[in-house]
């Protein structure tokens, strides 16, 4: 009974398991994207301030 329900339970989760690592994944790379967009954004910011003089 016991091994009955764990086979039931593996065999539902672990089909999921690359799609989960695909959306880690993706999600890693999207981090990376927001860092740099920052980045660029502050420096932005940083060169208007000195062009106008704020």
């Amino acid at each position: 009974m016991e091994t009955e329900i764990i086979s039931m339970i593996l065999g539902t989760v672990l089909p999921i398991y690359p799609l989960l690592f695909v959306i880690h994944q993706k999600i890693g790379r999207y981090d990376e994207v927001v860092e740099e967009f920052k980045k660029l954004r502050d420096e932005h910011r940083h060169v208007m301030e000195a062009s106008h003089g704020n």
